[in-house]
């Protein structure tokens, strides 16, 4: 059952990306900006950040535009789990979906995989415009390392449990437990 709910966050978190992408088309256009700007890319979730001053604040742009990827990101998972949360009844089921929503490694697997694709400083308005992208085969292959990583430690935990039970039931009938028995 486990296997099957990591097959569906995935599933879902590959349509609801792939949804986001369609739905996103041609529908931006801000006076000013670069025609890239706000656009999606093919493939890649992207994150977009602007700034007001001198090419000065160029990091700090793209620092804001990873800030934002990694909130992007979070806020897919958010929706995935929450496609899949409802069908979900045992308790170690939602165990896993609940680890799938704190990724405390997002921030490097960011640093780590971020492109920015384009970066531009407009003279005439004074800003900085930045595009951060990562593939989003890249995501996907991420979150099902993270998913398999879960899976394995809820089922070590289903283990564990059930050499509890058996143990507790041998106590219970025999009414004696052998402290050199390793099970």
């Amino acid at each position: 059952m486990v296997l099957l709910i990591t097959s569906a966050l995935v599933e879902t978190l590959t349509k609801h990306m792939f949804g986001n992408y369609l739905e996103q088309r041609d529908q931006i256009e801000i006076g000013g900006a670069p025609s890239w700007y706000m656009m999606p890319v093919d493939d890649e979730m992207c994150a977009f950040a602007h700034k007001k001053g001198s090419m000065d604040y160029i990091d700090r742009v793209k620092e804001k535009s990873s800030f934002k990827l990694k909130r992007k990101i979070d806020d897919t998972i958010e929706i995935v789990i929450y496609d899949n949360l409802k069908n979900i009844k045992n308790e170690k089921e939602k165990a896993v979906v609940n680890q799938f929503k704190k990724d405390i490694d997002l921030p490097v697997f960011i640093k780590k995989n971020v492109r920015y694709s384009r970066v531009s400083y407009e003279d005439e308005i004074n800003t900085t415009f930045v595009r951060a992208c990562i593939p989003k085969t890249t995501i996907i292959s991420y979150q099902e390392e993270r998913l398999k990583k879960i899976k394995n430690e809820v089922l070590n935990v289903k283990v564990n449990n059930a050499f509890d039970d058996m143990e507790r039931e041998q106590t219970k009938t025999t009414g004696y437990k052998d402290p050199n028995d390793p099970f």
